[in-house]
């Protein structure tokens, strides 16, 4: 997964759980959680439909499912096939 060039139409994942300062503006990671419930991850992507909606950083990318900060959204960019035999 990468958060590396992400652009609209990308199916990501919000994955980084962390604190923003809109003061700041800047996100401070404190975890990563792939439960389905909270990021709909594997199943339920996020689709990226603006990649600028507002200076706030809580409201920075909008998706089809919410706002957040652009380093919170990861993309699939590779899937290794587990081996039966191993």
């Amino acid at each position: 997964m990468s958060n590396d060039d992400l652009n609209i139409g990308d199916e990501t994942f919000p994955i980084s759980l962390g604190i923003i300062d809109d003061m700041r503006k800047t996100y401070n990671h404190k975890s990563f959680q792939f439960g389905e419930t909270l990021t709909g991850f594997p199943y339920l992507p996020h689709i990226i439909a603006n990649l600028h909606y507002s200076n706030v950083k809580s409201y920075e990318i909008q998706t089809n499912r919410g706002y957040g900060p652009i380093e919170k959204y990861f993309k699939v960019i590779s899937v290794n096939e587990l081996d039966d035999e191993a």
